[in-house]
């Protein structure tokens, strides 16, 4: 589904963090056009695809432990409008 391969780039992004030696500074910013993989990002329901949000949870407690107070802001971005390399993004969420 859509909402499985926007979680799914969601945890590309933190993989890439971590590989790239991201999450140096105080915040970093996550842009994601897909709600309800947000909504996932503060809710541990139940519901279909939420073992990538389970992934997600733990690969970003991996990136950023607690008690370093660096946080990752996700954050709405409708078609990621005006975001380079959007189409790039797109077709590789497509394809996961």
């Amino acid at each position: 589904t859509v909402y499985e391969a926007e979680l799914a780039g969601m945890i590309l992004a933190i993989q890439i963090l971590r590989e790239e030696g991201g999450g140096r500074g105080d915040a970093m910013a996550l842009g994601v056009d897909n709600q309800a993989a947000i909504l996932t990002t503060t809710s541990f329901q139940s519901r279909p695809g939420h073992y990538l949000a389970d992934i997600f949870h733990d690969d970003l407690r991996n990136l950023l432990p607690h008690e370093d107070g660096r946080k990752l802001i996700v954050r709405w971005t409708p078609g990621h409008e005006g975001i380079p390399g959007n189409e790039a993004a797109d077709e590789e969420a497509k394809k996961a």
